[in-house]
């Protein structure tokens, strides 16, 4: 890949890889047609690019998060307390033989389904609030 441009490279670096590594490290050098390995290191570390995100949360952008997120849990309570009250309704509603529209088992699985849903809500909040840790925590609020 180009030709050698003379010059006094004085300091040396090494670094271990393993087995697996030498063989992509080789692969990869064929493939960009590097005879060189110091070269080949050389450009992949001094030429490639390397972005570094920085998060920066000021208290405002933090707290309209916090309040995007609470509003959204809140209507998540809303609709489950409607499908809380609907179940109740088919659970209490008879047929006209005064038998009940809604079976022992059938109550059984939706209540399952609304335990579980009431696990994954908890889930949630707790992963938002673990997040919203990480966050004050790396802004130093």
């Amino acid at each position: 890949m180009g030709t050698f441009k003379k010059q006094t490279r004085t300091i040396s670096h090494k670094f271990r890889v393993t087995e697996e590594e030498e063989i992509q490290i080789r692969r990869d050098m064929a493939n960009a047609d590097y005879l060189s390995m110091s070269k080949y290191f050389r450009d992949m570390i001094l030429k490639r690019k390397i972005t570094l995100e920085k998060v920066t949360m000021t208290d405002r952008t933090m707290r309209n998060q916090i309040n995007d997120l609470s509003a959204k849990i809140e209507r998540i309570g809303v609709n489950y307390n409607q499908a809380v009250r609907a179940l109740h309704g088919a659970l209490n509603a008879k047929g006209k033989g005064g038998e009940p529209l809604v079976k022992g088992k059938a109550a059984a699985y939706y209540l399952s389904l609304l335990a579980g849903l009431s696990d994954e809500i908890i889930r949630r909040q707790e992963e938002i609030i673990d997040r919203v840790s990480g966050l004050s925590s790396r802004t130093g609020k």
